[in-house]
């Protein structure tokens, strides 16, 4: 079996005026929670082409409010570094008293591009090194931002899509514009962009799990890698998990295992900011409904290893699944990957238990 190819190098693109560190690829989004507004409310944007852009304003239903959804379909052209709005049509038109939402949207597209456009450096992050918490890791820029209180942080991580901010901090060091979730629309019948909702707090009920008691076990994988080698990939678990299909296990229906065989361009390797970058933005992307939490991820990345541990949720099921890939280096231009998805109750409740299978995963050519 040859390896996978990871990284498609067709359709891609940078926002205008600024120098990309990984170029955004059409269907790409990124939404924000926006503490600026009274009430609890997100805006997303989203990427289909140096011409063409989507933003959607969304403040959920509460007691005593109606939800709010406002979606715009911007044209755009590159003026001065920054985008330039030339046409625009709503797919959901807002209320007459939601004007001056719209007239905000189209001023945060015209702010976060021209800031964006004035960074003209990497904006990769050196998560071998970091030791702040993900969501506190970045490329930090002070700022004036008057609509959230004056002086600002600015922070950056190309790994987030299209204007790479992450969050913006305030005076007071309170966060008042951060990132949810990332994603990518896979088909025209893909709504997770259009139909986004924030992380629900209360997963679907679901009964106690407990680990039994059962013979160690080996669950491995062997991939032929041309004529005379190939990539073996084990992790030591127990007789509880049962094969399930190819390179793939499930514990009862709580948790699963899969070992797949992956490739990086040439050039590449997994010591590189570029390829955590790449890999966060990939496995940390929601897609078909199912959506990744941001404020709950994590990455620890170490010469040969890059580990990603995250937390996913579907608003239509109530599941919330703790995912934790772990890429590996086997040789040049060469990974494998571990994937360990638990339900995050079930995980929460036998963290060790998992946690040491996670760790025990080998990856490494044999001939």
């Amino acid at each position: 079996m040859a390896a996978a190819v990871f990284f498609a190098a067709a359709n891609i693109f940078a926002l205008p005026g600024a120098q990309a560190d990984i170029p955004d690829a059409s269907g790409e989004y990124v939404y924000y929670r926006d503490y600026s507004f009274n009430r609890e409310s997100y805006i997303g944007f989203l990427f289909y082409d140096e011409q063409t852009y989507e933003a959607r304003w969304f403040a959920p239903a509460t007691e005593n409010l109606a939800e709010k959804n406002i979606d715009i379909l911007f044209s755009v052209e590159q003026k001065n570094g920054r985008l330039d709005l030339t046409g625009e049509r709503f797919v959901a038109p807002p209320a007459q008293e939601d004007v001056e939402v719209v007239n905000y949207i189209h001023d945060l597209i015209y702010e976060l591009s021209g800031r964006r456009a004035k960074l003209q450096k990497s904006l990769l992050v050196d998560y071998e090194k970091n030791k702040l918490p993900f969501m506190q890791a970045g490329i930090a820029e002070a700022a004036s931002y008057e609509q959230f209180g004056g002086p600002v942080q600015m922070l950056y991580d190309a790994a987030v899509p299209i204007f790479n901010l992450k969050k913006i901090v305030d005076y007071t060091g309170r966060d008042v514009f951060v990132v949810v979730t990332i994603g990518k629309i896979e088909s025209s019948k893909d709504k997770t962009f259009a139909e986004f909702v924030p992380p629900i707090k209360n997963a679907a009920k679901r009964e106690s799990f407990q680990i039994k008691s059962a013979k160690k076990e080996t669950l491995s994988s062997r991939v032929e890698i041309g004529k005379n080698s190939a990539l073996v990939q084990s992790v030591q678990a127990d007789k509880n998990w049962s094969l399930a299909g190819q390179n793939v296990w499930t514990l009862d229906d709580s948790a699963i295992v899969s070992m797949q065989t992956m490739g990086l361009p040439e050039g590449d390797a997994l010591g590189q900011q570029k390829t955590a970058a790449r890999f966060l933005r990939f496995f940390a992307s929601s897609k078909n409904g199912v959506y990744c939490d941001w404020n709950a991820l994590d990455i620890h990345a170490g010469g040969s290893t890059v580990k990603i541990s995250a937390r996913t949720y579907n608003p239509k099921t109530k599941k919330i699944i703790t995912d934790i890939k772990t890429v590996r280096a086997a040789a040049p231009n060469l990974c494998g990957c571990l994937s360990l998805a638990v339900y995050t109750d079930d995980y929460q409740a036998n963290r060790g238990y998992f946690d040491r299978i996670a760790k025990s995963y080998l990856c490494k050519m044999e001939q």
